[in-house]
């Protein structure tokens, strides 16, 4: 879809935006690894008041996200593992340009979710917690921070678009164990932190 086409059918909702204080989500896989069209869209939405929120892993270059950043009312920003090492066995690449790039978001003044997806027996270390903490402290101004307990409702999705890939060995979080991990980080004085 070209952007124009994307804008006719968000306009057709402007009326509901405009009531709920509502407005578009760009989302991915990482929706800024598709730069002009999402900095196009994000324009044309600034140019009609329709709000934008931007759901990212942080993964991207700090040179474009510098620019979408004006354009964007809500960060949805990944924060999925403190260590780095760790970040990169289990993601692929380092945290260190995200990390860069939670440091510019924060101070340009953009709004923030720090959204927290935690994995049991992956990411559930007190280490992680820790590092959670840690960006609440030296970020005391963002919006709120979400733990975001794994489920497995994403496995039926990848077995009905032909992946083989599963994540089977991991099971969805209990609600008791996911209020484990919040009092956690209530422990650590994380004030911002809820179940999201």
């Amino acid at each position: 879809m070209t952007v124009d086409e994307v804008m006719e059918i968000v306009v057709a909702d402007y009326d509901f935006y405009k009531n709920s204080n509502g407005g578009i989500t760009l989302s991915g896989g990482e929706p800024l690894m598709q730069f002009s069209f999402a900095m196009d869209l994000l324009k044309k939405c600034r140019e009609k008041g329709i709000n934008t929120c931007v759901e990212t892993s942080g993964f991207v270059s700090s040179e474009n996200f510098r620019q979408i950043l004006p354009l964007v009312d809500v960060l949805l920003f990944d924060y999925k593992i403190t260590d780095t090492d760790e970040h990169k066995k289990y993601t692929g690449v380092s945290n260190d340009i995200i990390l860069k790039n939670l440091d510019i978001a924060y101070n340009s003044g953009t709004p923030i979710i720090l959204r927290c997806p935690i994995i049991q027996g992956i990411n559930d270390t007190d280490e992680h917690f820790q590092g959670i903490s840690a960006l609440d402290k030296k970020y005391p101004n963002l919006a709120e921070i979400e733990l975001l307990p794994y489920h497995t409702m994403g496995n039926n999705k990848r077995i009905s678009m032909g992946s083989e890939e599963t994540l089977t060995d991991l099971k969805s979080t209990s609600s008791e164990l996911a209020a484990k991990w919040l009092k956690r980080l209530k422990k650590l004085n994380c004030s911002k932190a809820k179940l999201g």
